[in-house]
């Protein structure tokens, strides 16, 4: 089999319109743990916070690079598999430092945020590896017969 182009394209690369509200959301993130007051009992929480979210930052676009330059279907495939695993560990690591922020006036909305494009990521994430892993099982399927 061999594999429909067209339909790769479509799945290795989230449209331009879900990338720009991602990179919004993203960049008020990024804000919020930088110029918003918040607070942890813990030293240094707050600077790995930050390094945690620039991080993300860093997978994502990664995650929504375009990938026409690689050669062949199957390896644009698993770059993007490689990528949204990538994306799904950075989520956790955010997730987690979160936790050790205690208070302060840009605690809630900072959540908030974060919830919204971690809920966002997550669900295209499943969505899109579940249907690169069916379009690799049918080629590998073919193969085998």
């Amino acid at each position: 089999m061999v594999f429909d182009e067209a339909e790769v394209a479509i799945w290795v690369h989230p449209s331009a319109a879900q990338v720009q509200e991602w990179r919004e959301h993203w960049l008020a993130l990024m804000d919020l743990a930088l110029w918003g007051e918040l607070k942890s009992s813990k030293i240094g929480a707050l600077g790995k916070l930050r390094r945690r979210i620039l991080e993300c930052g860093e997978k994502l676009r990664s995650y929504s690079a375009d990938r026409s330059w690689i050669p062949h279907p199957r390896e644009q495939i698993k770059n993007c598999l490689s990528s949204g695993l990538q994306l799904r560990e950075s989520l956790e690591k955010v997730s987690e430092q979160l936790e050790q922020m205690e208070a302060g006036a840009a605690l809630v909305p900072l959540h908030s945020l974060w919830d919204n494009l971690a809920g966002n990521l997550l669900a295209d994430l499943q969505q899109r590896e579940e249907r690169l892993v069916a379009l690799l099982n049918a080629q590998y399927g073919e193969e085998i017969e």
